[in-house]
């Protein structure tokens, strides 16, 4: 909800003056545009079965809210980019990732566009790796000198040295990298 909060606004969480915003939501519109209008629907088709007044109204406010949640899920996209600093590079997903990488532990950070098996998406392979993806493809590969702990999205921490994400432009990301973080 907050993330509607934000977007309703105008506003952006974490992106601060000498930073970058690196936006992710573009590939990922369609397909929440698509879940919150079949949940309406969805929630709409309930009052056409009388199931009582009190079942109807429970229905209908749980159909309600799953329409905010899924648009809240793609809001949190939109309002909580990745960001690059001079600072720290955070590879960002809504409300569920938040990985801070400070770029003194920054090896490299280059575009890199890999498809990924679907089988593997979003998991963690062995204590090396961490992959956020938009339809199985990451395009930006971040190498770290040591390994930092993510907490994933229900609470298990894992250790990685190599952070794999998706950014709408790539090029643009890299570069913003390059200008403000390699000195």
């Amino acid at each position: 909800m907050a993330g509607l909060w934000l977007y309703f606004r105008k506003r952006r969480d974490g992106v601060g003056e000498d930073a970058v915003a690196v936006p992710y939501h573009g590939s990922g519109k369609a397909t929440f545009i698509v879940f919150t209008v079949v949940s309406g629907f969805e929630a709409g088709l309930f009052w056409l079965i009388d199931f009582g007044l009190v079942v109807d109204l429970l229905l209908l406010a749980l159909g309600v809210y799953s329409v905010l949640l899924v648009f809240g899920v793609y809001a949190g996209t939109v309002v909580r980019p990745h960001v690059i600093s001079p600072r720290e590079v955070r590879m960002r997903y809504s409300s569920f990732y938040d990985v801070r990488m400070p770029v003194e532990n920054i090896v490299s950070l280059r575009h890199l566009k890999e498809s990924h098996d679907p089988t593997k998406t979003r998991t963690f392979v062995g204590r090396m790796m961490i992959s956020h993806d938009n339809a199985y493809e990451t395009n930006l590969v971040v190498e770290l000198r040591e390994p930092i702990t993510v907490t994933r999205p229900l609470g298990k921490t894992a250790t990685v040295d190599v952070v794999k994400f998706c950014a709408d432009d790539p090029k643009t990301a890299a570069e913003a990298y390059e200008r403000l973080c390699v000195r």
